[in-house]
């Protein structure tokens, strides 16, 4: 096995015809999406903070009055009566929250023909840089674009060696739907104010040596250079607020005025700088001792010959570091959390508006943060749940006459959570905030920041005082949500009545029980043991989980059949993972029902969306099945994968870009590997014979722990846990043995 300090990238020996195979950089707040063109080059620019919209009250007035009588019509079994007055009196109004729309792009026209020679473009992972290069005329021509943190740019740096540079380049958005344009000396740029929730402004600005720039009309035209640099700046009113004196356009026009004084060594200095000591913290190696690496093959290529049956153990060593790279990217420093494409979107109306849909997928974008050593990355996902939380007091009281906080399927840019759609297989399902605040939990666990929890435990309590209120009791004395779903699933009732809103989901069940449990642990850690009895009460009378006639856990209180057996969805083994309350050493009669309540999803066509299998393949990490595990993560990637790595979800008659997937599967990848649960650490707990030999470095475990591990032929050969907290003790299971240590 090579040194693992080789580096990391995805390389293609073409231009990408399209945008769902250009190559991603960003820096947490701006993203582009590159194609790498050689006579025309397309960049598509995203600003994470760009909205429709402006924030509204969207509850619905009637929800409270209508609130008993949907209750009563489900307890009837009167389910489309209930699901019929529910659309009207609890679905949001307006029923849509805000979307996620993309800045605009670059288009820059070069001077010369299209032909060339040794053509390469690449993404390179360790330093954050899209690089293209080939010849030309005898000439070697070379790109650099970067997405900079310390300078807050996108930065687009060309070179020739042995000809001149020239372009004309300008800067459009969607034909054009712009307030205003300008062009002066070597900037251009627009801004755009009407017609959108949040105004903005792009900016780009030339740096040249050797030649000349000057702008013509709305086109900045460079002439005769050796080297050239492009910065281009996104500024919004969501990050420089006019309420609190700050001027977004202002904003942006000192940032290239102070950045101007820099030249591109410098710049491109201080983005690797930074980039490699926050990202290169994880090292993973695959491989299994026979097959040889394929690093010189393009990804491409490596790809295409997966799909047909051929071995490459280290594409899914690069699958993983990319699905770091995604998240560093899109979710680092004062910016808002990862969204259903992170930060990449070059739609007007994106699938699904591209909002923050926490039913799973805004969770499932931070399964890896922690293990991952991307624990930072965690932050703007707090960030965001602080306004959900803030807006879901309202939501609790007006919607349902209850305290504490509630927010539904979706949320948005403003922490919007009425609910979203008119999709009963969703839309009225009270759980969304409760799924996020189990993420604090989680942190602390890894992170051990008695701060953190202290100054995030006001959003577990207001969700453990919502469900105090919002819990109705049922025939048998039991704590059940009412009205709910299971997400976004229908059952089929016994005279053939299809329905979806119920009482007491399973998932319901299962994501309380982790609430209560982290509440209660938090009060332990801040000392106000007293405040957590009333959630130790309603934890002890929530209903137990059932086993249903075919062995698998039932997804609902009743024992109902599926309309879909192969759902997307596999919410009720929430508690297999990301959860914790189903396992081997607790619950293994419920253990051995979730692998049916799998087995039966799978075989009747589960796992068709590139999330959903990311989950499937942590779920079968779980029931420690290592082939299991390869064999969906090969279906991941011959199935639900563009060529740049990025994850594929259906619509329509094609196939769109979803990040949480990509997300999904790096943490699932991380679960093979090791495990962390019932009070002890297992290494190699689901790892495929297809991976039998490798090394990780930087695996972060709970309590501040870090992993460095190497295995052969499926043997742990060496092991080191780094313990960067206080001094503990662990239990390590290696190669089937348990071994206490003493950190």
């Amino acid at each position: 096995m090579k040194n693992m300090e080789r580096k990391k990238c995805l390389w293609y020996e073409s231009p990408a015809k399209c945008w769902e195979e250009a190559l991603p950089v960003g820096n947490g707040r701006l993203g582009a999406m590159v194609m790498g063109g050689v006579s025309s080059e397309r960049i598509y620019l995203n600003e994470d903070s760009i909205w429709s919209g402006k924030p509204v009250n969207r509850i619905n007035k009637d929800a409270l009055k209508n609130l008993d009588k949907i209750r009563h019509l489900i307890r009837e079994g009167k389910i489309p009566e209930a699901e019929k007055l529910s659309l009207l009196a609890l679905s949001g109004t307006p029923n849509s929250e805000r979307s996620y729309e993309p800045a605009g792009e670059l288009i820059i026209d070069f001077d010369g023909d299209e032909t060339c020679d040794d053509y390469r473009r690449e993404l390179n992972l360790e330093e954050g840089v899209v690089l293209v290069s080939y010849k030309a005329n005898g000439a070697d021509f070379k790109r650099e674009f970067i997405a900079s943190f310390p300078d807050q740019v996108l930065a687009y740096h060309l070179k020739a060696d042995g000809a001149k540079i020239g372009f004309t380049c300008r800067a459009e958005r969607f034909h054009n739907r712009l307030d205003e344009v300008w062009a002066d000396k070597d900037q251009i740029g627009f801004k755009v104010e009407s017609g959108i929730g949040i105004p903005f402004a792009v900016r780009v600005q030339a740096q040249v040596s050797d030649g000349t720039v000057e702008t013509i009309g709305e086109h900045l035209i460079v002439k005769d250079a050796s080297e050239v640099t492009l910065f281009i700046d996104i500024r919004t009113e969501f990050y420089n607020d006019p309420g609190k004196g700050e001027d977004y356009l202002a904003a942006g026009k000192a940032n290239l005025e102070r950045i101007s004084t820099k030249c591109w060594a410098d710049v491109l200095k201080a983005h690797k700088e930074e980039f490699e000591e926050g990202f290169n913290t994880v090292s993973l190696e695959l491989g299994d001792g026979v097959t040889a690496c394929k690093e010189d093959i393009p990804t491409d290529k490596r790809l295409s010959a997966l799909k047909k049956g051929e071995k490459d153990p280290d594409l899914f060593a690069l699958y993983f570091s990319y699905g770091r790279y995604l998240l560093y990217s899109s979710s680092r420093g004062k910016c808002l959390p990862a969204n259903l494409q992170g930060i990449w979107n070059h739609r007007l109306t994106p699938p699904w508006e591209s909002k923050f849909t926490i039913n799973i997928n805004a969770e499932m974008n931070y399964w890896l943060a922690e293990s991952g050593n991307l624990s930072k990355c965690h932050m703007p996902y707090f960030e965001l749940l602080k306004r959900v939380c803030k807006n879901g007091k309202l939501t609790a009281k007006q919607m349902y006459g209850c305290r504490g906080s509630v927010a539904h399927h979706n949320t948005d840019i403003y922490g919007d959570t009425a609910p979203q759609d008119h999709y009963i297989p969703a839309t009225f399902w009270a759980m969304g905030e409760a799924w996020m605040a189990t993420h604090i939990w989680e942190h602390y666990l890894y992170t051990e920041d008695k701060a953190f929890l202290a100054d995030n435990f006001n959003v577990l309590s207001e969700c453990v005082d919502f469900f105090d209120d919002f819990l109705i009791e049922n025939e048998n004395g039991e704590l059940i949500t009412s009205p709910s779903v299971s997400p976004e699933n229908v059952y089929i009732m016994e005279d053939g009545t299809k329905g979806c809103l119920c009482e007491g989901a399973t998932m319901d069940i299962e994501i309380l029980m982790e609430l209560f449990e982290d509440y209660i642990n938090a009060c332990k850690v801040l000392e106000c043991d007293e405040k957590s009895q009333k959630a130790r009460e309603i934890l002890q009378k929530l209903p137990k989980i059932k086993v249903g006639k075919y062995g698998q856990i039932q997804e609902w209180m009743q024992d109902y059949e599926e309309l879909e057996p192969g759902h997307r969805h596999i919410s009720h083994l929430y508690g297999v993972y990301p959860g914790h309350s189903i396992s081997f050493e607790k619950t293994p009669d419920l253990m051995k029902a979730a692998r049916v309540t799998l087995e039966r999803r799978l075989k009747n066509g589960g796992g068709h969306t590139g999330w959903s299998r990311a989950w499937i393949i942590g779920l079968w990490a779980h029931f420690l099945d290592g082939d299991k595990v390869y064999e969906n993560l090969e279906a991941l990637l011959s199935k639900s994968t563009f060529d740049n790595l990025m994850d594929n979800h259906p619509y329509g008659p094609g196939a769109v870009f979803q990040i949480d997937g990509n997300f999904g599967a790096t943490a699932a990848i991380i679960e093979m590997l090791v495990q962390c649960r019932d009070g002890y650490v297992k290494l190699l707990p689901a790892l495929p014979k297809e991976f039998s030999k490798g090394r990780v470095s930087g695996i972060c475990l709970p309590g501040g722990l870090e992993l460095y591990m190497e295995w052969e032929d499926m043997k742990v050969t060496s092991c080191k846990i780094v313990n960067k907290r206080s001094a503990k003790h662990i239990v390590v299971e290696v190669n089937g043995e348990k071994k206490e240590l003493k950190l």
